[in-house]
């Protein structure tokens, strides 16, 4: 029997709006990739299965220890928590601290079996990671994106559990990070369900569940076999509907043929009546055979329409239908001139080597770093969000900044609320279109921001960075993060067509080359 499993699974938003329908799916594969575009359900699938959320309908069944790597951590809430918090091992240095002081029950022992030396492991893997000067009660945010992602990934690994699911790990993961994830997901010997973007993570995979629009599919294949199979499919069902459509063009040239043929028939009748060349008991016995047969022909259309509309509805019910895209930018004509001036900044945190930069207000700059080395302190030292150890920071533009959270986006706030609370000269009619233009369409822009899956997060606060203030310098901490393949791509080339200038941080070398940085600076 497998380990985890669901049945008629389906889940419906406060606001009405039908994220899943009749899921069943059992876990059988020890790893298996969950795939499927931006806002198709993924996020939401694994918090059913781990019992984060209730479904409307249907059950799930697990048999056994289950831990779940979710894929957004809010900013507001990592300021209030330790890093044991995060980590969720806090009961563990709560039960050790009680059995230290001599106060402590069978529960507590029970608890630490296999688990006395955790806190040493905790700070072997500080030091692996080069953190220091950091406790087990310091702040969550005293450590980057990447950083508490590889904690909270060895803390899930660390504790016993016989099914994980990782939501999007590899999101803010430099190469070193990537690696050491690939490596644990191999060596863990319990069943992983595993949901990405990541074409090296998919790699992994010995089965695919494919989540679009129309429901689940199972491919039981790894991650390439499965792009070739759906690659073919689509194709065939592609092929198939030009046919038909093909079909349903030649027969509407016959129907108008045969009007056509039938009219000239018709005409030439009635000048022969008219002529009196032929008996009248012949012209109308010609008549009435011509009408039975028009009659039968048109019968025969009908059918041969109806059958072909059916088909056509069939292949069409089997293909995604995939909203079209773009990411639009105001793009101003922007006169160079200097942005930034740097002088010996020592960071709080990351790298204390001092920084001096000039920055120009067109320059496309890819801002390289190991996790940890100070790239996400940085955009927020330039922000003045962080306060520099020492030096000074001339800013001579305005400054947009998208951090790793979202923090711009109010949840409570509905899509169109969002975008037109920042960008206050947009009409309503105006930024509708620009939210249609991500996919937001409809009764989607009513939707409120708490609902949406990492990847529409991220999307409509790309929305508002890049018309909020058309002469801004934007600095952009990982925008590729959560984003799925084709929103990725498109993403690559606004920026590449952005006139203005922007600090990108992003660790997928092909979504940097795709936009054509110009600078790079390292850290």
């Amino acid at each position: 029997m497998p380990k985890l499993q669901a049945a008629n699974l389906s889940y419906q938003q406060a606001n009405g709006g039908q994220v899943l329908n009749n899921i069943s799916v059992s876990l059988n594969a020890k790893t298996t990739a969950l795939v499927g575009r931006n806002g198709v359900g993924k996020s939401v699938l694994a918090s059913l299965l781990c019992n984060r959320l209730i479904p409307s309908s249907g059950n799930v069944v697990c048999n056994g220890q289950l831990g779940f790597y979710e894929q957004l951590v809010d900013s507001h809430t990592l300021k209030n928590k330790t890093i044991i918090d995060v980590l969720g091992l806090n009961h563990y240095f709560k039960a050790l601290q009680q059995i230290n002081n001599g106060h402590f029950t069978e529960h507590e022992l029970n608890l630490l079996d296999g688990f006395w030396d955790l806190p040493e492991r905790f700070y072997a893997e500080l030091t692996r990671l080069g953190i220091y000067g950091i406790n087990e009660n310091s702040c969550a945010t005293a450590l980057s994106g990447g950083q508490l992602s590889q904690l909270r990934l060895w803390a899930l690994f660390t504790i016993h559990h016989d099914i994980i699911i990782l939501d999007e790990p590899s999101n803010h993961l430099d190469k070193q990070g990537k690696s050491w994830l690939l490596n644990h997901i191999e060596q863990f010997t319990g069943q992983l369900l595993l949901i990405s973007h990541d074409r090296e993570i998919l790699q992994v995979a010995d089965e695919i569940w494919e989540l679009t629009s129309m429901g689940l599919s199972v491919f039981g294949t790894g991650f390439s076999d499965y792009v070739t199979q759906k690659n073919y499919q689509v194709a065939a069902l592609e092929n198939k509907l030009s046919h038909t459509t093909k079909k349903q063009n030649k027969l509407l040239l016959e129907q108008q043929r045969s009007k056509q043929k039938a009219a000239k028939r018709a005409a030439k009748g009635v000048v022969t009546r008219k002529s009196g060349s032929q008996p009248k008991v012949l012209m109308d016995a010609k008549k009435d055979k011509a009408s039975a047969n028009l009659s039968s022909q048109n019968k025969n259309t009908a059918k041969r329409e109806e059958l072909l509309n059916s088909n056509k509805k069939h292949i069409v019910s089997q293909l995604e239908q995939i909203k079209q895209q773009q990411f639009y930018f105001t793009n101003p004509d922007i006169k160079q001139r200097n942005a930034l001036n740097l002088e010996n900044v020592i960071l709080q945190y990351g790298s204390q080597t001092p920084i001096n930069l000039q920055i120009f207000n067109n320059e496309k700059i890819h801002l390289i770093g190991v996790n940890g080395a100070g790239k996400s302190t940085l955009l927020k030292t330039l922000t003045d969000e962080l306060k520099m150890r020492a030096g000074h920071i001339h800013r001579n533009s305005p400054l947009l900044y998208l951090d790793q959270y979202f923090s711009l986006i109010k949840a409570e706030l509905t899509l169109l609320d969002n975008l037109k609370s920042y960008c206050k000269t947009l009409d309503e009619s105006t930024a509708r279109t620009l939210l249609a233009s991500l996919g937001f369409r409809k009764h989607d822009v009513f939707k409120q921001a708490t609902h949406l899956s990492g990847g529409e997060k991220m999307k409509l606060a790309m929305c508002i960075v890049s018309n909020i203030e058309s002469t801004a310098f934007l600095l952009l901490d990982e925008p590729d993060n959560h984003l799925d393949l084709e929103s990725k791509q498109l993403l690559a080339q606004s920026l590449q067509n952005f006139k203005g200038g922007f600090i990108l941080v992003s660790h997928d070398n092909y979504f940097v080359e795709s936009i054509g940085c110009n600078r790079q600076i390292v850290l």
